[in-house]
């Protein structure tokens, strides 16, 4: 799908913009209810098995272009959601999740400078800097020491969507609900399997949630990925992702504002200054990437917890 060379958003998609940010941040809160009662690997295998549902009929052989979509998809869906489910099942806080999930496109830009030639002008050093000095001053705030390990691997997340993002930039002539349906199927059946093996009676635990985390569970499900990953790939083949660049940090800052009205998170000036040194540099990493680079890109996974 070919953008169209409009200069600023109509206000209807400048609505839908703000509104798929929107269900993006609070659904830091549904994601964070569902994995405190379902294991993180079953809601995984539970989010894509309900997704392929929806998505089978977009289910189709794309001559030429299934290489780099199976690896995109296995480093997306297995690797980087499982890891980012495990990581906020394991922490106390969201606010610094949010944050810190945001570092795919910072990954994605170093890994291109190492891997694919891409030369890094003085802008994207710095803004490099900015992100991940950012994520290490909140990595040095004593309330989030004990939830290192949630930090680390939100952090490997985003490193993986990063390396998928090579991949998927390859694939050509695949539209965005094809691709759900690849990236369903090929997480479904693996993290089903993983919760049999790895988590505790994870059939028993389905069957004794509450209300609320089903609830949480449809919210990611039909919210976040149904509405949200189709709205902004709409708005995607339209726009340039330069143009919608400082929209994308809503998302991150609602899920911090849930996390701390929601649940309670403690905000320190550790958090604020390191949350906004790395959405900063996100923001400039973006517009850049996004000038240099008309096409489409992925949606981060970012954007994924969602």
């Amino acid at each position: 799908m070919a953008q169209t060379s409009i200069q600023r958003l109509e206000p209807q998609h400048l609505a839908l913009l703000i509104g798929v940010q929107t269900i993006w941040g609070v659904n830091w809160i549904a994601s964070k209810s569902a994995v405190d009662e379902f294991h993180p690997l079953l809601l995984t295998a539970l989010r894509f098995g309900m997704l392929l549902l929806v998505m089978w009929p977009f289910l189709r052989w794309h001559s030429g272009q299934m290489r780099n979509l199976m690896l995109g998809c296995l480093l997306t869906g297995p690797l980087s959601f499982s890891a980012g489910f495990v990581g906020l099942g394991l922490a106390r806080d969201v606010a610094p999740l949010a944050v810190a999930s945001n570092l795919g496109a910072p990954f994605a830009t170093l890994l291109a400078a190492l891997f694919l030639g891409d030369k890094i002008g003085p802008w994207r050093g710095s803004a490099l800097l900015l992100s991940f000095g950012g994520v290490v001053l909140m990595g040095f705030d004593p309330k989030i020491f004990d939830d290192m390990a949630a930090l680390l691997l939100t952090a490997l997340s985003a490193l993986f969507w990063a390396v998928a993002a090579i991949f998927m930039r390859r694939v050509t002539g695949v539209s965005a609900p094809a691709t759900q349906a690849w990236l369903s199927l090929t997480t479904f059946p693996p993290m089903l399997i993983a919760a049999l093996l790895f988590e505790h009676n994870p059939l028993g635990v389905a069957m004794h949630v509450s209300w609320w985390a089903w609830g949480s569970l449809a919210m990611i499900v039909i919210g976040a990925t149904l509405f949200g990953h189709t709205g902004f790939f709409y708005l995607l083949s339209r726009y340039q992702i330069s143009l919608m660049a400082p929209f994308l940090l809503l998302a991150p800052v609602i899920g911090v504002i849930s996390g701390v009205l929601w649940f309670g998170n403690a905000l320190t000036w550790r958090m604020i200054v390191g949350g906004a040194m790395t959405l900063l540099g996100v923001l400039i990493i973006t517009i850049r990437e996004g000038r240099r680079r008309p096409d489409p890109v992925p949606v981060t996974a970012a954007e994924e917890v969602a």
